[in-house]
């Protein structure tokens, strides 16, 4: 069967089982049954990003029907996998290989209490990263895998312990603010946290300087485990050529660009090209970025502020904007366009852009994460064409990877309006 029919005949499945009675007459035994083989199909459907957006942001595609039966259990299970990424159970399991590891010996490994243990991993059963082969004796799933990338353990911190504690604020905070929109210093963050700080202001203090190393090694994984931007927007075509050639010329910033993982694929991709690229971020992170042999600049600076590189080819902003309210976007985008040289300088905009219907649980997560960091958001067509055309910037074309229908990641390419 190939993978056309294989898809027919799971549709035609889905059908006969929404087509199932809801009331009792269906019995307790044989809908458990079939909850559970869902379930387990969706793990074996799962990739490595797929299960790393599952744990990190809490989502899954059968939300619906833990919301029916009054499942409470997701945040307790975000606890114990919390728990047992710091003890190191993922990577005890994965080097036991198969056959896996007696309780007892799991117990000896990690220092911890057999009976606390044994109660941990009935519940890393449930979703999907652990598996009992008898009364004592545990493997690793190979979606439990993913739990062993850095990145995703970085992500998991970064979201149970800097951000957990803003969602639990979130009721209180949007009842007492009459039900608006936080802004980028009032909302659900500076109601958790006490501060008058946006969020990412909070995260520069000296004192947290463990949490913005994790979300810089979350993001950065994040992108390397994502389709690159470069596969389907069209550089040398559209950048490289007529960029002035030569080596003192600039040819792209990538503005809030992290650790310069941007530009690396871009000098992967292009080892010969003319001209400099240019890293901005602020000093923290600047700090944590690598040289990697001289392929960028390295260059502190606060967008916020006005842009000191003038007449580049290229600026290139990713996964920036959504991070702050329209407001903040306007005055970003603002100073970038006053850097901007008409008719030879791009402005390019790497993010999602969401459907007008039809979201998924994943952007629709990440959208309300961005809600109570910073007031940021994610954005569909229209509101991305309104905010550009706010800061005197017009849409070119929008590049994007998945069709009509789901959120696309995308590259927007924009211009100065002409006068």
């Amino acid at each position: 069967m190939d993978d056309v029919e294989s898809l027919k005949a799971l549709k035609a499945l889905g059908d006969r089982i929404t087509e199932l009675p809801t009331d009792d007459t269906l019995r307790p035994q044989i809908r458990k049954e079939l909850q559970g083989l869902v379930k387990e199909a969706g793990f074996a459907l799962e990739q490595p990003l797929d299960t790393m957006n599952r744990l990190v942001f809490l989502v899954s595609e059968d939300d619906s029907a833990c919301l029916a039966r009054a499942d409470l259990s997701k945040p307790f299970q975000h606890s114990v996998a919390r728990v047992a990424i710091d003890l190191g159970l993922f990577e005890y399991l994965a080097d036991a290989g198969a056959y896996g590891m007696e309780l007892e010996d799991i117990a000896s490994k990690t220092r911890a209490d057999a009976t606390l243990l044994a109660r941990m991993l009935r519940t890393l059963a449930n979703i999907g990263l652990a598996k009992q082969m008898d009364s004592k004796r545990w493997t690793a799933t190979s979606r439990a895998q993913a739990i062993l990338i850095p990145s995703l353990q970085a992500g998991f911190r970064s979201m149970f312990d800097f951000i957990g504690p803003v969602f639990q604020k979130m009721p209180d905070s949007l009842a007492k603010n009459g039900y608006r929109c936080p802004t980028a210093l009032q909302g659900p963050f500076q109601d958790a946290y006490g501060t008058k700080l946006s969020g990412w202001d909070f995260v520069m203090e000296p004192q947290f300087a463990h949490i913005l190393v994790n979300l810089n090694v979350f993001m950065q994984g994040r992108r390397l485990s994502s389709p690159s931007w470069l596969d389907f927007y069209p550089f040398s075509n559209k950048i490289l050529q007529d960029a002035t050639e030569d080596h003192q010329s600039v040819l792209v910033v990538d503005v809030g660009g992290g650790l310069g993982h941007g530009l690396i694929e871009i000098k992967g991709r292009f080892p010969n090209i003319k001209g400099r690229l240019i890293l901005q971020d602020l000093p923290n992170t600047i700090e944590q970025a690598e040289d990697h042999g001289g392929a960028f600049e390295s260059m502190a600076h606060d967008f916020f502020t006005p842009q000191t590189v003038k007449g580049a080819r290229a600026y290139l902003i990713r996964q920036v904007l959504h991070d702050w309210p329209d407001a903040e976007c306007q005055k970003i985008l603002q100073h970038l366009a006053a850097a901007m040289q008409p008719g030879y300088s791009k402005l390019l905009i790497n993010e999602f852009i969401i459907p007008d219907v039809g979201a998924s649980d994943f952007i629709t997560a990440v959208d309300l994460t961005m809600m109570m960091m910073s007031g940021g958001m994610e954005r569909t067509e229209s509101q991305w064409r309104k905010l550009l055309a706010s800061a005197g910037l017009d849409i070119e074309r929008i590049w994007s990877t998945n069709g009509e229908g789901q959120e696309s990641e995308s590259v927007i390419e924009a211009i100065l309006m002409k006068a």
